[in-house]
């Protein structure tokens, strides 16, 4: 379950602008358009059929049968800026979890008198400010919790879902609406419309306790990020006097203070027909759902939720200035925040070129042209359009060490003055809406992203039809609106930015010492559920790739091959060149990949380079990965040949420059220094050290500073060129003739001229001799994150590989998983828990042994109780028939639901066939896994899993004492920096 926060696209970001990224619109990110030709027969899955049922519930429906799934949300508008402060939407957002009357408890008449006693006592709590008579009350809840979970079924809905077809549950809280979602496999679709429109219905407030720690949890997570305090001290300045100045999760204060009286006149009060929508995008038929829905969410209480009070924040009146503190050296930062117009507004899309043409995602921006050019590291120009305000930021950072805040903020506003005086070309204009277009249309066309977008725009109060429309609303923006509404917004009052070098203090969340709640009835089914089983359904059938007819395979030379794939939908080719050298092969690899984002060639500056793929409404990117470099070009298929055309220029003469490689290195530095700032990166190291030793890619294939020191520019340009002579796949997705593809490529790339094999990159998983304990002290961190790491055997067939996997997704995988029901759901010691087990390539590498990992964060002072249940479950699992048949159909739904859609049908085949496979092998698997019985898990477990050696890292806050409990556990050593990165 997450809080909601839509990100700007933008390529390239200051540190202060990525602190102040926070919720967007989706007119502002993905606001894009041109003419573009789209095939009739397929365009119709873009169209959106609205219904209205008898009780006032909008519906949208988006009806595609290009992949066997269905993506399933309900929205319900209302969210934060309705109960500012107190994380009462977020509260309930994870209350709709928790089950119904009908739902979730064995005997509901005998479990209310329960829950109403613990609603009673917290309204009490909530009132009272002595911390005797506080701890007196919390005990007796906590004596009520244990009681009321007698009746309880905990997760009942989740492994329902999951039962019926479902993957990806979850849910968001944003500032104007909260969202409930999964994707789910059509056959079931009648038993997700139950399931979803009875959770609305008659919601249980049950198991609260573990809940409200679990919140805490995730408070902690927030508090512990290097942004997030960031971000709210930002909001309260900007938005002060209107709800977005809080926290979407709340202030400590008020999570302590729960109310579920209030809780439920919020739901009364919010939680109906009218202020809901339910979003239905995929492998339906909408001609005949209707029934249906009127037979289920029909059912939900009728009404509007009433008239929402906008505050309109206050104007900005001159100039102030504001410190933000970020813990990251050296680096300054400086931003302007002027008042934007608001989400939905007509100046909203506008402001969004207005924008661009200051920075962009190609970087040819006036802004960006100043970092080209040196004159600044780095700058970015983003808008903040909410729903009942908005903001605008422009920001820079000046060079590294001596740049000047204050000169950097004088070149802001000369840029600005440039652009408000109309100072930019009607050619650079059109050439970032054809951009946009693309993009919009690209975004269009995939189904997730296509229903990610019906639940934004519902949010946003607006049509769908509206939407569609808004390539026709920027193909009309001129030069002259830019102008305007530059000038209307971005004028002479504004909030100063700057950065300053520090953290924020954190507030302290105590366990309240409660015990944990530990629900008797975990393998019982409700009433509900039995009848759910009456219900027929047809056999899910798992749909592979066709190797020979989805995807077509040309042989380019002895280590070259072309796949490529029809696009049905539009003139948009998506190309990936993927070179099978990696920074396991090269580890400056990734550095090379940084710095030649930054140039051009030798007749092209960066900015000039950028312009011309703009010009043809082209984007290239580069990233390289532990044994491959890729380059993704995508554009628009009259322009495939200028495309490669330019790439061809662009590797051939790339040109470096050393004020841009001195960045890099002093780029690098920081990096290095602030590493330890987030304790997540700590966490990912510890994880490859305890899984690969000193093969771990922070160690062994990560250059030390020293090393990128010595690094000359030529040296990784050379590096960069080297890739052309390495094995290489090509995958194409378009409506080029695939001759004509073939003769491009031959003429621009030469892949006939690879000579160099891809080398082996596997890492083996290292053995565990002993129980290890692995600590990185962090004093400062208010969450800990504990991590496990278990050698297993190996698995050179699919009926050996099915027994391991099931056992894993049953162990960890998700929401029904042992982990997360033990530690989180009943006894409230994690915010994230989970576990997933590491396979090796089963052609490649057949003989190697395959591991499993654990994660999750805990706050400080739970850290042995969650470290003591986790170990009980390792050495002591319970079995659980029912659990393990949720996740073999857990597994099976992801396998369906993951069919990839026409874009990624190329790569997909290109990777297996890499793999050694010849054929899409998901359905054979699916066999094994569908055979797997309780005793092939509970077998493999005591065999392979509990006599095991294990290795556990904890990064976090611990003091002498914790440390000498941890030798319960095994031997322990105490890391530092330079034991888990290169340095």
């Amino acid at each position: 379950m997450t809080i909601t926060k839509r990100h700007n696209n933008g390529k390239k970001t200051t540190l202060l602008a990525a602190a102040l990224i926070i919720t967007g619109n989706v007119l502002s990110s993905t606001t894009e358009t041109t003419d573009l030709q789209f095939n009739p027969q397929t365009s119709s899955a873009l169209e959106v059929k609205e219904l209205k049922l008898t009780n006032g519930m909008t519906v949208w429906l988006n009806e595609d049968h290009s992949q066997p799934k269905v993506f399933g949300a309900v929205v319900v508008k209302v969210g934060s800026n309705d109960c500012p402060n107190t994380g009462m939407a977020h509260y309930f957002e994870h209350i709709l979890f928790k089950g119904t009357d009908k739902i979730g408890t064995t005997d509901y008449k005998a479990e209310k008198p329960w829950l109403d006693s613990i609603s009673a006592q917290y309204d009490i709590l909530s009132r009272t400010n002595d911390n005797t008579e506080r701890i007196k009350i919390q005990k007796h809840i906590n004596e009520l919790s244990i009681k009321a979970s007698e009746y309880a079924i905990p997760n009942e809905f989740s492994n329902l879902i999951a039962k019926y077809g479902g993957s990806g549950l979850n849910a968001g809280t944003s500032y104007d609406h909260t969202f409930y979602y999964n994707t789910f496999v059509p056959q079931f679709i009648e038993q997700w419309c139950k399931l979803n429109s009875e959770r609305l219905i008659s919601p249980v407030f049950r198991l609260f306790q573990g809940e409200l720690e679990t919140v805490y949890e995730e408070k902690n997570m927030y508090s512990d990020n290097v942004v997030m305090p960031v971000i709210e001290k930002f909001m309260s300045a900007v938005y002060s006097g209107t709800p977005y100045e809080y926290p979407i999760i709340g202030s400590t204060d008020n999570l302590k203070n729960p109310k579920l009286s209030e809780m439920q006149e919020f739901y009364d009060k919010y939680y109906v027909a009218g202020n809901m929508g339910l979003i239905l995008c995929g492998d339906i038929d909408t001609k005949t759902i209707k029934p249906l829905l009127e037979k289920t969410f029909g059912h939900i209480k009728p009404g509007n939720a009433p008239q929402r009070q906008t505050a309109e924040p206050k104007p900005f009146d001159g100039k102030t200035t504001i410190g933000l503190k970020l813990p990251i050296p050296i680096i300054k930062a400086t931003g302007l925040c002027y008042r934007g117009p608001k989400a939905m507004d007509k100046d909203d899309v506008v402001m969004t070129f207005a924008l661009q043409l200051l920075a962009n995602e190609q970087e040819t921006g006036m802004l960006d042209s100043l970092a080209d050019a040196g004159k600044w590291l780095g700058a970015t120009a983003m808008a903040m359009p909410q729903k009942d305000a908005g903001a605008v930021i422009l920001g820079v950072i000046p060079n590294i060490p001596f740049g000047s805040k204050k000169k950097a903020e004088r070149l802001l506003l000369k840029q600005i003055e440039r652009l408000k005086n109309g100072d930019f070309s009607e050619t650079t204009l059109n050439h970032l809406k054809m951009e946009s277009i693309r993009n919009f249309h690209t975004n269009l066309e995939n189904m997730n992203k296509r229903a990610n977008m019906m639940v934004s725009v519902f949010t946003q109060l607006d049509t769908w039809n509206n939407y569609l429309a808004l390539e026709e609303q920027i193909n009309r923006i001129t030069k002259e609106d830019i102008v305007r509404v530059a000038r209307k917004y971005i004028n002479d009052n504004y909030i100063r930015m700057v950065k300053k070098f520090g953290i924020y203090s954190k507030d302290r969340l105590t366990q309240p010492g409660y015990k944990p709640v530990k629900p008797k009835n975990t393998d019982v089914e409700s009433e509900y559920a039995k009848a759910l089983d009456s219900i027929p359904v047809k056999p899910i059938e798992i749909r592979t790739i066709d190797f020979q007819k989805d995807v077509n395979r040309i042989e380019l030379g002895p280590l070259a091959t072309l796949y490529t794939a029809h696009n049905p939908m539009n003139n948009i080719f998506t190309m990936n060149i993927k070179y099978r050298c990696g920074t396991i092969d090269k580890p400056i690899l990734e550095t090379a990949e940084s710095f030649i984002k930054t140039l051009g060639t030798d007749s092209l500056s960066k900015t000039e380079f950028g312009k011309s793929l703009q010009k043809i409404g082209t984007t290239m990117e580069q990233y390289a990965g532990n044994g491959t470099f890729t380059i993704s070009l995508s554009g628009f298929e009259s322009q495939l040949e200028n495309t490669l055309k330019l790439l061809r220029h662009f590797m051939n003469n790339v040109k470096p420059e050393k004020k841009k490689l001195d960045d890099e290195k002093k780029s690098y530095k920081i990096a290095i220094k602030s590493f330890d700032k987030d304790y997540t990166n700590v966490a990912d190291a510890m994880m490859e050290k305890v899984m690969f030793g000193n093969e771990s890619s922070y160690l062994k294939y990560s250059p030390t500073s020293s090393e990128i020191n010595n690094l000359t520019g030529e040296k990784l340009i050379n590096t960069y060129k080297e890739l052309q002579n390495y094995e290489c796949d090509i995958t194409y997705t378009g409506r080029t003739e695939d001759s004509t593809v073939e003769r491009l490529i031959r003429k621009y790339l030469n892949p006939g001229k690879a000579m160099n094999r891809h080398k082996d990159t596997f890492r083996k998983y290292i053995s565990v001799d002993k129980p290890t304990v692995y600590v990185y002290l962090t004093p400062k961190a208010r969450q800990n994150i504990i991590g496990t790491y278990t050698q297993l055997p190996k698995a050179d067939t699919w009926d050996k590989r099915a027994p391991m996997i099931i056992w894993g997704n049953y162990f960890g995988k998700d929401m029904s998983s042992l982990m997360f029901q033990e530690i989180r759901e009943i006894r409230s010691y994690a915010y994230y828990a989970g576990g997933e087990v590491q396979l090796t390539p089963k052609n490649t590498h057949p003989q190697e042994h395959t591991a499993f990992i654990t994660k999750m964060g805990t706050q400080a002072d739970k850290t042995f109780a969650a470290l003591s249940v986790l170990d009980s479950l390792m050495n002591n699992m319970p079995v659980k028939e029912k659990q393990i048949e949720i996740a073999k159909q857990s597994y099976l739904n992801n396998m369906n639901n993951n069919y990839p859609s026409f874009r990624g049908k190329a790569d997909y085949v290109a990777e297996d066939i890499f793999k050694g496979y010849k054929y899409d092998t998901n359905k054979e698997f699916a066999e094994s896994i569908r055979k797997v019985s309780t005793d092939d898990v509970y077998n493999f477990y005591v065999n392979n899993v509990k006599p095991a050696n294990r290795a556990i890292f904890i990064v976090g806050k611990l003091n002498k004492e914790d440390i000498e409990k941890l030798k319960n556990y095994g031997e322990v050593k105490i890391l530092t920096k330079k034991d888990i990165i290169n340095m």
